[in-house]
């Protein structure tokens, strides 16, 4: 595969492609940052148009995790590992083979869950190599945490009481199912969609109002909530939008740069993903570097500071009259470059 290195993006340490052609593996280990200390970021696996698409995305996926890490202020970087799925893949030879070169990285990179990569895969991985979040863990309660913090902090912003606002949750997975039960024994009317029949039943038996996944972004809400994919705001999106902000915890939610002008010109404030959605590294990082007991204090402290964190941020994107995100970003290139 060739790829074009004189675009945006390719400030990357290090990328690793894997092929295996009697497995059908094609995979890419992308190391985005590792100044601040090892590189954390979780292994999707989705089926990927091309080679090019799946090199997009782990790369601005592992761009992320940077910008997540330096702004919770930990001790890491950021990276990403996507798998280019196909029906018929040995799952768990693809995984094995994977820690297999994750092991040979010696530390730079640990790897946790993502899209299409669970507990299951994880133990895979476990068996080969021991950088890799820990079994405890639980990357969708601490996601959802962090999101509970992020949307503190814009209800804060909005001059908003929790009980009785509204919120619409595009995406009932763990994340998003942990979210809503918190959010309907907090008093927030909750309607939520998801295309996965059992993610709809666990919402629905939670008490949230369930509409079709085509409807969701244009649910009237106080905050529209993404749980799901990254890049479902488009600048075709936002016209139609009916809430007054954005925070959850998909990754990339904006498809486009372009796309925070849109929203800003409209009077909807995005909070960044890269603030609101770093529950779960939060807690790698603490359990794997620092030793800290999963759902300790100290865990469930750094994970509630990512409210005051995008407050300020919120704060100072109106001060600036520029979009959060990009006060986000300029604040974790800062950080990155000390």
């Amino acid at each position: 595969m060739l790829f074009d290195r004189s675009g945006p993006g390719w400030n990357y340490e290090e990328l690793v492609v894997l092929g295996d052609r009697e497995l059908g593996l094609r995979a890419i280990i992308a190391i985005d940052n590792t100044r601040r200390g090892p590189a954390f970021g979780g292994i999707r696996r989705v089926a990927y148009a091309s080679e090019e698409a799946a090199l997009a995305d782990a790369l601005a996926l592992a761009s992320a995790m940077s910008f997540k890490t330096a702004l919770a202020g930990l001790g890491a970087g950021g990276a990403k590992t996507v798998i280019m799925h196909r029906e018929g893949l040995d799952l768990e030879a693809v995984y094995g083979r994977l820690g297999d070169a994750i092991a040979r990285l010696g530390g730079r990179y640990v790897c946790g869950p993502d899209l299409g990569t669970g507990e299951r895969e994880l133990g895979w991985v476990r068996a080969r190599t021991d950088h890799v979040n820990p079994a405890g863990n639980d990357a969708g309660e601490s996601t959802a945490r962090g999101v509970l913090a992020g949307l503190r902090a814009m209800w804060t912003f909005l001059d908003l009481e929790p009980r009785g606002s509204s919120v619409a949750v595009q995406g009932c997975g763990a994340v998003g199912l942990a979210l809503i039960e918190t959010l309907l024994e907090m008093g927030v009317r909750v309607t939520a969609a998801d295309t996965s029949a059992r993610a709809v039943r666990a919402a629905k038996d939670a008490g949230a109002q369930i509409i079709a996944p085509s409807r969701i972004l244009q649910a009237p809400c106080d905050v529209l909530v993404p749980c799901a994919v990254g890049g479902t705001i488009t600048e075709d999106v936002v016209p139609r939008l009916n809430c007054k902000a954005i925070c959850g915890s998909a990754n990339n939610q904006l498809r486009a740069v372009e796309t925070a002008l849109v929203l800003a010109e409209r009077g909807i404030v995005h909070a960044p993903d890269i603030v609101v959605s770093a529950g779960a590294v939060i807690e790698g990082v603490l359990t794997v570097l620092e030793g800290a007991a999963t759902g300790s204090d100290a865990v469930r402290g750094a994970i509630g500071r990512i409210e005051p964190t995008l407050l300020e941020i919120l704060e100072d994107a109106a001060r600036l009259k520029q979009p959060p995100s990009v006060v986000a970003v300029a604040k974790a290139q800062e950080r990155l470059s000390r």
